[in-house]
Formats: C-alpha cells, structure tokens, sequence
C-alpha cells in the first residue's frame, strides 16, 4: 500500500509532501490550489489526499506546475488536470519531454552497470509498479511566461533554470517562505543513494547531461533559501 511518508506546513498555504518514492507542493489560498510535480502515476489518491489535508478540493486546482518531464514528477497530473480543469505547465525547454515528444529519461540500459548495487532492482520493480513506464505525457501542457509566476493562491514563484537533469529542468523559488522546491538538481534521500537527510544529486546514469546537472547544482548555493523542499528525500531547514 502506498502511503505519503510525511507532509509539512513550511509558510502559510504552503504544503510539502514527501510521497513514497517522490515529493510535490500544494500551494493553496484564496478558494484556489497549485501543485508543483505530482508524484508517480500510481500516488494520485495520495496527492488528492495531501490537497484535501490542505483544507481544500481536488476540483479547486487551478494549475500543476512541473520541474521536469520524468515519470515521478508528471504522475497524474493529465488526469487531475482533465478532472479540474487546471493547466499543466511547464519551462519552454522542458515542453518536448513533458508532452514526450522526446523522452530523457532513465532506461533498463542505463540501469544494467548498477543493477547488482544493493536495492536497484527493488527501486526499479517499484517504480514500474507505481507507473513509472506508463503513457504519462501531457500533450495539452504549455510553457509559463517569464521568470516570476504568480500564483492564483497568492504566492509567487521565481523560476530558476536548472538544466542537467533534463534539458529544461526548473527549480522554484518561494522568497516569502524562502523555500526552494528543487525537483531533482539537487535531492536529500533516494533508494539509490547511500545517505538521507543531506544536499547531493542523484546518481549520475540519472541525468540526460551529467556536467549541466553538476553546475546547475552549485548555482543553487546562490539562492538565499532557509527551507529545501526537494524531489525526493524528507525537506532540508537551512
């Protein structure tokens, strides 16, 4: 059974969920909710439960934002899009992998020099359970405009290009909470990573371009964050 291994309040209306294998945000205020990434496919019921924690609705989801196109960040977010009427959306240059017209993304090749590691087998069986090689892409979503996005909750988010992991991958800014959602530049946990609880990248074989991800990661030192809200791992106080 899939469960949501933690959620926290980090500011007002600011929700940070740390789901069984990867993490999203709920933004919510003024009738309304955001979401940054949604999880695998498989934590649907799990990201409407986190809204609904929030004291709001599934249906009162006006827009999912996505870091990047992978799988675990994607999820459900065509079908909770559909369902509420919310706009998926994404960087222009993350546009292609989210509507998978191309695909950067970890494949059974990529995983054969490290599938004898301990636990990389079990990762990968329960990300093919939780969907991962599901039909996820999202064909209706469009490119948000400029570098600083209002939120209807009242929010607002600076976009922050952080290129490596895939070729259009964002990072997102709260300067009010000082909270920096990092989708995978940078993480605090994975099933392949050896410790928990600390700043460091996923394993190489993960990235569509190893030395992108690697910079893109020292120039997230520049951002003035006192909370890590990241892709996958518990949320890091600075």
């Amino acid at each position: 059974m899939r469960e949501i291994r933690s959620t926290t309040e980090v500011a007002p209306g600011i929700l940070f969920v740390e789901g069984p294998a990867s993490n999203w945000t709920v933004f919510h205020g003024g009738g309304s909710v955001e979401l940054v990434d949604c999880g695998y496919p498989a934590d649907r019921p799990l990201v409407e439960a986190s809204i609904r924690q929030a004291g709001a609705e599934p249906a009162a989801l006006r827009r999912i934002l996505i870091t990047h196109g992978h799988s675990d960040h994607l999820g459900a977010s065509r079908e909770l899009a559909a369902d509420s009427g919310a706009r998926v959306q994404t960087a222009a240059d993350e546009l292609p992998n989210v509507r998978r017209e191309v695909t950067e993304q970890v494949t059974v090749a990529d995983l054969l020099p490290s599938v004898l590691k301990r636990g990389t087998v079990r990762w990968a069986v329960e990300a093919i359970r939780a969907g991962g090689l599901g039909d996820v892409g999202v064909p209706a979503a469009t490119a948000f405009d400029g570098d600083t996005l209002a939120l209807s909750t009242g929010h607002r988010l600076q976009v922050v290009a952080t290129p490596g992991h895939t070729s259009g991958h964002v990072c997102f800014f709260e300067p009010d909470a000082r909270a920096l959602i990092t989708g995978d530049a940078v993480v605090t946990g994975h099933a392949l990573l050896r410790d928990a609880g600390e700043l460091q990248q996923l394993p190489a074989f993960f990235h569509h371009d190893v030395d992108g991800a690697e910079r893109s990661a020292r120039l997230l030192d520049l951002c003035d964050a006192t909370a890590v809200l990241p892709g996958h791992g518990p949320l890091l106080r600075l």
